[in-house]
């Protein structure tokens, strides 16, 4: 089966596509501006420190592990597309190739106070963007020990350098307070990195819904087709059986008779592969008048004395389509369970309802304590087929034994709209 992609599909693919970018190249902007702050305060501090041979090598180590922290970032931001993950192992491995850099990073403001602690931003970002990459179970787990880290290693580095200043001062920050750059910063990066992650999670999630939701309407559409195609198969099988059993009786006594059996044995069967074609296309609607008037002859062939009260004009839309169906698969049951003498047909219209009855005197009284056409009846794919179509137009049925009858009775209303969700969200035509 094969589904045409409509125009509001594609476009949600790709307003889905364009906003994972954009919050990517959102993270990635932080992220820079981040690792920039800390260029610029370890360059600064650096040349503070002097320049001597061990400054500069000690310099070096501090830009090596800056930048092989901001490419581990980099290239494992691209895993916050598949979302939050709920549940499965820690990736240590992911742990571990992010963290390791920043952490040595973060400890190398123990070995230089004129870098003051620049080198922790990398380190605090490192932790919120793990967060985002973790389980739930973990996810929570390692930011808070991240941040009782980050707060051990400031705090050793002021026990360290006492009168040492937090961050360096750059000409764009002159007088701004030590106190107001930590704020700024401890807040800053884990409620960007970690809302971004959130929000475009909760993107994904709906992605996953709205793609679940496609998959659950394919399958109701397979639902669908094979019902219809019960309904079909059983009743024309049941004429053709019928039918051919009569011919068979005929062929000796009378041959034309015999003749007209069979070819209305053969229109059936064309009629059965017609109608077949139709459903799996999608196209098929049941007219009423038609259903009516099959049944009648149909019945009325086995030898079942068929009445019809009601009809006095065409009904249309949802309720012609859902009270075909019943007649169908009513009198296709009479003909299979039923040792039915006489069937009657009645069509009742209030205003607001329409009602319709089918009765048959096949049932066996429950005195006698055999109710197995009965049990036929109220199991079968078809009538619970019919339930939940009828129940779909916001109307009634009821099948079951009154006494010595069987009665099946739908009521729907007059202005019933179809239930056809499922065909609009797969579209009006489905091909096989």
């Amino acid at each position: 089966m094969t589904l045409p992609s409509t125009m509001s599909e594609r476009n949600s693919r790709r307003a889905f596509h364009t906003f994972w970018w954009w919050t990517w190249a959102s993270l990635i902007f932080l992220y820079a501006v981040m690792y920039f702050v800390t260029f610029a305060h370890l360059v600064i501090g650096n040349e503070a420190a002097g320049d001597g041979t061990a400054v500069r090598v000690y310099g070096t180590v501090q830009l090596v592990l800056l930048v092989v922290s901001a490419l581990t970032t980099f290239k494992t931001s691209l895993r916050f597309r598949s979302g939050w993950p709920d549940d499965g192992p820690t990736p240590w491995h992911t742990v571990a190739a992010v963290g390791v850099a920043p952490l040595l990073l973060a400890l190398s403001s123990w070995g230089n106070d004129d870098g003051g602690l620049a080198p922790l931003l990398p380190f605090w970002l490192a932790v919120s963007h793990i967060a985002g990459l973790l389980p739930k179970p973990g996810r929570w787990r390692l930011f808070w020990a991240g941040l009782a880290l980050v707060v051990a290693i400031a705090a050793v580095f002021r026990i360290l350098y006492p009168g040492a200043a937090w961050w360096v001062e750059l000409e764009s920050t002159r007088g701004t307070s030590d106190s107001l750059f930590a704020i700024t910063y401890g807040i800053l990066i884990p409620a960007v990195v970690l809302g971004s992650v959130w929000w475009w999670d909760a993107i994904v999630r709906l992605q996953r819904g709205r793609a679940a939701e496609r998959e659950l309407a394919v399958a109701r559409e397979r639902l669908r087709i094979a019902a219809d195609l019960h309904d079909i198969q059983g009743h024309h099988l049941q004429v053709i059986a019928l039918q051919a059993e009569l011919a068979e009786r005929l062929v000796q006594r009378d041959p034309a008779g015999a003749l007209e059996q069979i070819g209305k044995v053969r229109l059936a069967a064309s009629e059965a592969m017609g109608e077949t074609r139709a459903v799996v296309s999608g196209l098929r609607q049941v007219g009423f008048a038609t259903e009516v008037e099959n049944a009648a002859d149909v019945l009325g062939a086995a030898g079942i004395d068929c009445t019809v009260h009601g009809w006095g004009h065409e009904l249309t839309g949802a309720p012609r389509e859902a009270l075909g169906w019943v007649i169908r698969e009513a009198s296709t049951n009479i003909l299979r369970h039923a040792q039915a003498t006489r069937a009657e047909l009645k069509l009742v219209e209030t205003g607001e309802d329409v009602t319709l009855t089918v009765t048959n005197d096949g049932v066996a009284p429950r005195a006698s304590g055999n109710s197995e056409s009965e049990a036929d009846d109220m199991d079968s794919s078809g009538l619970l087929g019919l339930r939940r179509r009828i129940e779909q137009l916001g109307g009634r049925f009821e099948a079951g034994a009154r006494g010595d009858e069987f009665v099946v009775t739908a009521t729907v209303p007059v202005e019933a709209v179809a239930a056809r969700s499922v065909e609009s969200a797969v579209g009006r035509g489905v091909q096989a």
